[in-house]
């Protein structure tokens, strides 16, 4: 039984969901500067996999083990890759630090037991092919995981 936020007065937005079956209604995220919605926020302890719309189109398909709120909202914050190893390692075309724009996404999630989000993840990509997942190398290699 998930004990995130139960009785924390500090974020008001209780318990962390129960795992669901399948993925939420596509929601907006706001404007940037706004604060994140209630309905993100309540994700900030779960397992799960989340999709990025962008103009109608699916671009991102993700997934997190215990910190789903954070790994969405990274994806909406500028960030550098100050690291060595990010230099060529991946094709053209592919940012691993890209960003997208709040207020022009929406996103869906699915709460999954712990252990579970890869597999989903997986699927979904799988299923829906989003234009920023990279599944492959451009060269036809698989893709190295740089850590």
């Amino acid at each position: 039984m998930p004990s995130a936020h139960r009785g924390c007065t500090k974020c008001r937005i209780g318990p962390t969901p129960a795992p669901t079956s399948s993925l939420s209604a596509y929601r907006e995220l706001g404007s940037e500067g706004e604060a994140w919605p209630d309905w993100l926020r309540a994700t900030r302890d779960a397992c799960g996999v989340y999709v990025i719309k962008q103009a109608g189109r699916v671009v991102y398909v993700g997934s997190s083990r215990k910190r789903l709120y954070d790994t969405i909202t990274r994806h909406f914050q500028q960030w550098h890759r100050r690291k060595k190893w990010w230099k060529g390692a991946y094709g053209a075309g592919h940012d691993p630090g890209m960003t997208y724009q709040r207020a022009r996404c929406t996103v869906a999630i699915r709460l999954v037991a712990c252990g579970d989000e890869t597999e989903v993840e997986a699927e979904l990509i799988e299923r829906l092919r989003p234009r920023d997942n990279l599944v492959e190398r451009p060269d036809g290699g698989e893709e190295e995981i740089p850590f």
